[in-house]
């Protein structure tokens, strides 16, 4: 079976390559023997991705996969990946306010005519401030044999945009998960080595214009920049390594804002980690901090799945955004009231009061059956 997944990928963070290690799980346990079509918007940039994450991947599969990456920009490339594939995936991420959704809708589209299988896997919803975005969303959704969301606060979002349109919702058609990167972390957890390092793990970026109508981006920056100094004094005989969760240009390579953050609080114990880490050895990282601190959404779910002892700096819209969303569908014991900070909602300076021996308990067992979804409707796609 040749399956088409397209998305993001060509700009792929380490929370999009924990994405496609889960898709790759989920696709294992449903089909035996298929071929990935990967398409990418920078192919040499996956090619990197391909190399790096192999050895995760034959790990949580059991067995070698085969992965062609052909460039998604291109129309002949994807118009001759769908008519080769059985399958066309949206391979997770956000369905937002990006032009390259327009080739998503153009795939999915061409995909029904063509009698292929469509599916959304893991995908967020928003944000979508622009019309001809909106509408694009609820054209891929059209198109898709499968709707599965990342969280019960994208199905919210889509409802809003339908009311918006005067268009009526089969709220049956859609599935709620749990991002596609909950499977690596859980899949993953087994061979992730322990060590011993007295270190804080940190991720911040740089604020992205996008999540937000209003132009405050230098102003958080600015806050997040004396947070790291406040923190650096606080945990003063305490390494703090700060990692990225992105290394490409494109999409905003974390080390730039990063090694900033790092001239400008100019404390000995602050480390930019610059040479790129892989999907496992940035998960090794997270696993083994003494406390991790997270602001891309990935390197909160990461942390909140390997370690548990985590805090969140949340970016996107207050109360909308996905980092909310998943924290609102996995903590259902609170556990986060005091451990949360949306800086977007937020005008004084960022603190928590940090408690070092108490972590998350996740529930494993729970949290697998609740991705079971994934493969029961790969199956059903083909019966």
């Amino acid at each position: 079976m040749n399956i088409c997944i397209i998305g993001w990928y060509g700009t792929e963070t380490i929370g999009d390559r924990a994405i496609l290690a889960g898709i790759l799980s989920f696709l294992g346990e449903a089909f035996s023997g298929c071929k990935i079509l990967l398409g990418s918007l920078y192919p040499f940039f996956s090619e990197r991705t391909v190399c790096e994450d192999a050895d995760l991947w034959e790990k949580i599969l059991r067995k070698k996969i085969r992965i062609e990456i052909f460039n998604s920009q291109e129309r002949s490339a994807l118009d001759k990946a769908i008519d080769s594939s059985d399958l066309i995936i949206m391979g997770g991420g956000p369905l937002m306010h990006i032009d390259p959704l327009f080739m998503v809708e153009y795939a999915f589209k061409k995909a029904k005519k063509k009698n292929k299988k469509t599916a959304i896997m893991g995908c967020g919803v928003g944000p979508l401030f622009t019309l001809k975005h909106q509408k694009s969303v609820v054209s891929i959704l059209e198109n898709a044999d499968i709707i599965i969301l990342r969280d019960s606060l994208s199905l919210k979002n889509i409802e809003l945009i339908y009311k918006k349109l005067n268009i009526c919702l089969n709220s049956n058609s859609f599935y709620i998960s749990l991002d596609p990167a909950v499977k690596c972390a859980l899949a993953s957890r087994p061979f992730l080595n322990s060590f011993n390092d007295n270190y804080l793990a940190l991720n911040l970026r740089d604020f992205p214009g996008e999540y937000s109508k209003k132009n405050n981006r230098l102003k958080i920056n600015r806050r997040l920049i004396n947070y790291v100094e406040n923190l650096s004094i606080k945990f003063n005989d305490t390494k703090i390594l700060l990692i990225p969760m992105h290394y490409f240009c494109i999409g905003g390579d974390d080390r730039v804002f990063l090694n900033k953050i790092s001239r400008i609080t100019n404390k000995k114990n602050i480390h930019v980690q610059n040479k790129p880490l892989n999907t496992f050895e940035t998960m090794e990282i997270y696993v083994n901090a003494n406390l991790n601190i997270g602001m891309r959404f990935h390197s909160i779910v990461l942390q909140t799945i390997l370690n548990g002892n985590n805090y969140i700096i949340d970016y996107t819209e207050p109360n909308k955004g996905k980092i909310y969303g998943f924290i609102k569908d996995v903590d259902t014991e609170m556990f986060y009231k005091n451990r949360y900070i949306n800086i977007q909602k937020k005008e004084h300076s960022i603190d928590f009061e940090y408690e070092l021996d108490e972590k998350f308990c996740i529930n494993e067992k729970l949290l697998s059956e609740n991705m079971d979804i994934y493969v029961q409707k790969l199956l059903g796609l083909f019966l």
